[in-house]
Formats: C-alpha cells, sequence, structure tokens
C-alpha cells in the first residue's frame, strides 16, 4: 500500500512538472501583444479643407463687401483644432467660421501650431463685427482677446479684413449646406 501510495505521489510531481515546462514553452513561443504606437504628426500632415458653407461680410449699405466658402467648427475638438497645422488657404481662400459655447462673451484665440497668419474676426450674436486682430502672428501663444462679448469667431488669411474693408460693425451672415 505504501509502494502504491509512494508511486502515486511520484506521479502527481512528475504531472505537475510536465505542465509547468508545457505552460512555459506555450508563453515562450506566443508573441507578445504590442500596443499600437500613435504616429506624432509630422509635418507633412495638414487638414484639407471641408466646404461646409458660405459667409458674407455686409457694409452698413447692405452690399456684399465681400463672400467666402467657409469650414464650419462647432465642437469642441474643432473649436481646438480651428486652423492649426494648415500651410495655406488653398486650393481656394475659405474662411472658418467657430460657433462658440455660451453666447455672447469675452473670448481669445491663440496661434499656437498654427502655420498662416491671420486675421480673426470677434462677431457678437447681432452678427455684427466686435472687432478684428489683424496679421495675427504663426506660432504665437499669445493670447488675443477681443475688445466686446462675442459668440462667434471667423478666421480667414491675414490681411483680408483690410482689404475688403471688413472693420467693426460690419454685418456678417453665413449659411451652412
Amino acid at each position: 500500500m505504501q509502494a502504491a501510495r509512494k508511486i502515486g505521489v511520484v506521479v502527481i510531481l512528475l504531472a505537475m512538472v510536465a505542465f509547468v515546462v508545457l505552460q512555459a514553452g506555450i508563453f515562450k513561443d506566443t508573441p507578445k501583444k504590442e500596443r499600437p504606437v500613435q504616429q506624432p504628426i509630422t509635418k507633412d500632415y495638414e487638414p484639407s479643407f471641408t466646404h461646409e458653407g458660405e459667409v458674407w461680410f455686409l457694409g452698413t449699405d447692405g452690399d456684399t463687401l465681400a463672400t467666402l466658402p467657409m469650414e464650419v467648427a462647432e465642437t469642441s475638438e474643432e473649436i481646438q483644432y480651428g486652423m492649426m497645422y494648415r500651410k495655406s488657404f488653398k486650393p481656394t481662400m475659405y474662411a472658418m467660421l467657430f460657433l462658440m459655447p455660451g453666447g455672447d462673451q469675452p473670448r481669445s484665440f491663440w496661434m499656437r501650431n498654427t502655420i498662416v497668419p491671420l486675421d480673426i474676426i470677434y462677431i457678437n450674436s447681432n452678427r455684427e463685427v466686435v472687432s478684428i486682430v489683424e496679421n495675427a502672428r504663426p506660432m504665437d501663444d499669445t493670447s488675443l482677446p477681443s475688445e466686446g462679448p462675442a459668440s462667434f469667431v471667423i478666421e480667414v488669411p491675414s490681411g483680408y479684413t483690410r482689404s475688403r474693408g471688413i472693420a467693426a460693425g460690419t454685418k456678417v451672415a453665413w449659411m451652412r449646406f
């Protein structure tokens, strides 16, 4: 009986050793799962323009001073990125309209990671230009505040507002597709 018990213990021990050896071999041959590495944005990356509507700048007499195709930024992510990483306003000149949350209030933009110089137009809920920051410098983290409460912001190529006579008090209209 004792011999049978010893044989049983030896068999169990051998089975355990065999199990451990087999498991080690299985895990050794299994390739490790690697997390995908997020690729950094390269200097060649440039978001493309999405034509989502038209914007009109209207003089005090109601005449159209300028019309541009526009892209709309309304989600928090779209508002955050805006014109970042874009190298030009090509293939066509366009505007980017920011639909800011919270109604009329002081607004401020900066030019972090923005490669092209811009005019930044602050617009109130009556769709009148409150103020304009002309020729905002690319890649600059300086705060560029509105001179009054605004609900909307439009970015256009640097020099565009002056060349078209757009100034404080100019009415703005837009239509989304």
